[in-house]
């Protein structure tokens, strides 16, 4: 079972704790909320959110005698190409059976 799949099964329980018998009998015991899970876990990164983590892995490991990150100067398109690299290798991991 992959990473992904063992977390999704873990917030379905977690989330069928939290409901009324009513909100249990509804549901497809959590199948659509598994999915809804895996989906988002699964899911590509926005532009927002590799420019967010490019920022950070920039900031984290500059020198100090760098530029800033909203310098003409900072090498930005690596850290994005750094960024994708690292969430596709994350996702990678975490989808493995």
């Amino acid at each position: 079972m992959s990473i992904i799949s063992s977390e999704a099964k873990w917030a379905v329980l977690q989330r069928v704790v939290r409901l009324s018998p009513e909100e249990i009998r509804g549901t497809t015991k959590g199948k659509e909320y598994e999915a809804g899970f895996i989906a988002g876990a699964t899911r590509r990164p926005t532009n927002e959110e590799i420019e967010a983590g490019a920022k950070a892995f920039y900031e984290a490991l500059k020198p100090d005698s760098y530029p800033q990150w909203d310098s003409d100067c900072a090498l930005r398109a690596e850290y994005y190409d750094a960024m994708r690299l690292a969430v596709k290798a994350m996702q990678g991991k975490a989808a493995e059976e």
